[in-house]
């Protein structure tokens, strides 16, 4: 049996902030399941905006290369996606929003050429963190549903954690991490074929 390939997505703007640690978490989780788990820091790839010029329609390709680049190959290859992502004015960050909107080539893909975007049966889940104690996530789930709609994941749900400010909080909530740890270790899970 192959190895389950699992991507996170970091779109925390500081290094070591409470959703990358959560995100952290869930990659160790998978990776005690026997997968092969890579995270990538989105505030690091240099990835500038979609520019809407619609060229991926003819082929499926971003004409901007970029950081993104890399990230396609990595994004259709893998079998697991974890997005993580703090809360700004209740939605995801703008690094990962940014990210998110480069992927229209994907949803081109799907959409205008009628192809698959990777093999059937991904799965993809959502780490949010936001300072509020108030529920703040619902327009984040709303964007990660969508995203994985688009490439062809399916949604698996979301690891949300309110109240979680200051970088470094995350720590003294030690159930977080331990749900984290769990969310990645289901993920990285092959289901069992039918009898």
């Amino acid at each position: 049996m192959s190895i389950v390939k699992v991507l996170g997505i970091s779109g925390s703007p500081r290094a070591g902030g409470n959703s990358e640690t959560l995100l952290a978490e869930a990659l160790k989780g998978a990776s005690s399941q026997g997968a092969e788990a890579r995270m990538v820091e989105l505030r690091t790839a240099e990835i500038t905006h979609c520019q809407g010029c619609n060229s991926c329609f003819s082929d499926g390709e971003c004409r901007i290369e970029d950081g993104m680049t890399s990230l396609y190959e990595l994004l259709t290859e893998a079998e697991v996606i974890i997005l993580s992502s703090p809360v700004y004015f209740s939605g995801l960050s703008s690094v990962m929003k940014q990210f998110i909107d480069r992927c229209q080539c994907l949803w081109a893909r799907k959409v205008v050429l009628g192809r698959t975007v990777g093999a059937p049966g991904r799965k993809g889940a959502l780490i949010s963190v936001g300072g509020q104690s108030s529920p703040v996530f619902r327009n984040s789930i709303s964007v990660a549903r969508s995203f994985f709609n688009s490439i062809d994941v399916e949604y698996m749900g979301e690891l949300t954690a309110p109240a979680v400010d200051s970088k470094g909080e995350v720590f003294d909530k030690p159930w977080l991490l331990r749900e984290a740890r769990e969310l990645g270790e289901t993920l990285a899970k092959r289901s069992e074929p039918a009898p």
